[in-house]
């Protein structure tokens, strides 16, 4: 059961590579990071949710 979820890690880690990678290419059509966070935080109530979602981020992966 652990190789699967060392599995899914991996994915999901390589697809956050390869995101960021075509974020730097230039003629991209994916927001840099920065630029989705900007976009997340710039309304309060956008702002509330974006950090609410860190928050249950954080618990989820580092509470364990």
């Amino acid at each position: 059961m652990s190789a699967l979820a060392y599995a899914v890690w991996a994915v999901l880690g390589a697809a956050i590579v390869v995101l960021w990678l075509r974020s730097r290419a230039g003629g991209s059509g994916v927001a840099r990071p920065a630029q989705v966070v900007r976009r997340l935080a710039s309304g309060p109530v956008w702002r509330v949710a974006f950090v609410v979602g860190v928050m249950f981020a954080g618990w989820h992966l580092f509470a364990r």
